[in-house]
Order: C-alpha cells, then structure tokens, then sequence
C-alpha cells in the first residue's frame, strides 16, 4: 500500500528538480507567496502522477500557468491573486472544481466534460460577469454551480447567444458597487434555464442609492419600469437577495424574477448584510442600516402584493438588538 503525502509551501523560494523524490505519491499540493517560476512548476507538476488538489495562491513570477494531462487524478484546482498571470491552460482531465481569484485574464481548458464547480472571484478588480456572460460558456459548458464576484460592471451587459444549459445553482456577489443596475443580471437568468437555485449579494450599501424608490430627494420614478418578455424560468425553485435595497433596477429584478418562475417556491429578501458563521449579525454602519429600513418598504409597498400564493415570502430586517441602535450613533 502507497502512502500519500501533502506538502504546503508559503513565503519561501521553491526551484525543485527532477531529483526530489516521493513526488509521484504527492495527493495534496498548496503554494503560498512562494517565487517559483512558470518552468519551474512544470518541472515539479511533472515528477507527480497521484496529484488530486492544486492550489497556487500569490505566487507572482507565475505568467503562464499550465497544469499538465498527466495529472489523471486532479479534481480540485484554486488559482488566485497570482499578480502577473495572464493565462491559465488546464489539460488535466478530471478536474471538477475550479476556482480563481484576480482579473478576467484568458483561459483554456482543454477537456470540461467533468468540470461541474466555478468560482470567479474578482473582487477588487471590474469585468467579471461580462467575462462569464461571454468567454465562460466556451470553456465551461456543463457547469452545475458557478459564483462570480466582481466589484465594477458595465451598464449594459450582452444578451448571450449561447447558455449554460446545465447550471442549476448560480451566486453572483456584487461588492461595493454602489450604482450597479441590477436589472443588468436579467441577462444572466435568460442565459441559465435550467437554473434551480439563485443568490445575489446586492450590498453592503454604504450610502444612499441615487436611484432609490424610497429616499424623500433622489425617488426614483417606478410609473415606467423595465420587463423582459422571452427568458421564463421553468426550474427556478429558490430565490436569495441579502443586501436587498430600495434601488428601482433590483425591485424591477425581483418583480422579473417573480413574474417569469413558475417554480418558485421560496423568496428570501435580506435587507441586512447577513450572519457569521456563528450567526452572529454582520456589522451596518448607520447608513446602511437607514437604506435596509427603505428597502424594507419597497418590499411592503412594490413587491408583497406581487408574490404569488404559492411562494413562501421571507424578509429580513434589520437585527433590533445588533442593528437599529446604530440609527442613534451620529456620524457612522
């Protein structure tokens, strides 16, 4: 019987060679802030043979990252923050779940027929869910689960010609993007009809939205409101908004979704910006707080009497005990 080692490596210089032994039994590989080029950790890739998870995390003098079709075993590969990559080629067969952290850069994956997980996390960086509305499909065409991050979009996204035909759970995160249009991810829903299960993370929200329904100057005007005809849901079964506002183009979103799901079966509107792993609730700032009460009342007046009998409505306020006394903290 083999034995199988795991090796971690962070803040040190790595320049392996072909000599080092045991690497053929290495299952568990994870380099941190380690200066190994490119060459370097092909040389090391190709002395394994029993990888099954690849994790390379800000590794700078990495440019080209290429993960070898030899490597019959790897199912789990996390790439992030690796600042000077541009590319990643993975010829790997097996690899199921894939995650990368950092800006859209370009991406080949040779063989995606057991490629069921994605996350793209590009926090910090702009152009992530553009990236996946038009490259992503291409390289990744059986996802099951995909979670984007992105915290800068383009106003008008493209209506995707081709779809992810076997999606079921999708996560978008928007991070501090104060004047995203929301009504923007509808192009995301038509692209996914076989979606189930959807999670937007619409805050936190750090200050007034210039196009809420509810604020007593900046009111937006909900007489005209957006509506896509084609696009209907047949799956869709459950539907999660934490950070929910009064924003006009996410009550336009949510009205979309409840007007095209046939399925659905739960609403969640989350106002607050969630809960810890303890479920301890997540700090708001005094201004945060203020936009979660308005965004209570565009759901009590433009979305409650629009939901269905079969759909199970829940919305969280904010926490009486964590939340609401930061109203009375001047300046937060």
């Amino acid at each position: 019987m083999q034995a199988h080692f795991s090796l971690s490596l962070s803040y040190c210089a790595f320049h392996p060679t072909l000599t080092i032994g045991l690497l053929r039994n290495l299952k568990n590989v994870c380099l941190t802030f380690v200066h190994i080029t490119e060459e370097e950790l092909g040389c090391f890739l190709s002395c394994t043979t029993s990888l099954e998870k690849l994790e390379v995390s800000q590794c700078d003098d990495i440019i080209c990252l290429k993960i070898p079709s030899h490597l019959q075993k790897l199912s789990i590969l996390r790439v992030s923050l690796c600042r000077r990559l541009q590319m990643i080629e993975i010829n790997a067969p097996k690899v199921s779940t894939f995650s990368f952290g950092g800006p859209p850069i370009k991406m080949s994956i040779s063989n995606s027929s057991q490629l069921r997980s994605m996350a793209m996390n590009g926090q910090c960086y702009s152009g992530m869910f553009q990236y996946a509305l038009t490259k992503l499909q291409s390289i990744a065409s059986n996802l099951q689960t995909l979670t984007l991050l992105s915290s800068g979009e383009a106003f008008n996204f493209p209506v995707s010609p081709v779809k992810f035909l076997h999606l079921r759970n999708l996560k978008i995160h928007c991070y501090v993007m104060e004047n995203f249009d929301f009504f923007s991810l509808v192009s995301f829903l038509k692209a996914c009809p076989a979606m189930e299960s959807f999670f937007l993370l619409a805050g936190p929200h750090l200050d007034v939205r210039r196009d809420s329904i509810i604020h007593e100057y900046f009111g937006a005007d909900l007489s005209h409101t957006r509506r896509v005809a084609e696009g209907h849901q047949d799956y869709l079964k459950r539907v999660t908004i934490t950070g929910f506002c009064s924003a006009k183009s996410l009550i336009e979103l949510t009205c979309q979704i409840l007007e095209s799901s046939s399925s659905l079966q739960c609403l969640v509107l989350d106002t607050t910006s969630g809960y810890d792993n303890s479920g301890i609730c997540e700090y708001m700032e005094r201004k945060a707080v203020m936009e979660a009460l308005r965004g209570v009342e565009a759901i009590k007046k433009y979305i409650k009497g629009k939901v269905p009998s079969r759909v199970n409505l829940e919305v969280l306020e904010p926490c009486g005990w964590c939340h609401i006394p930061n109203l009375h903290k001047p300046g937060r």
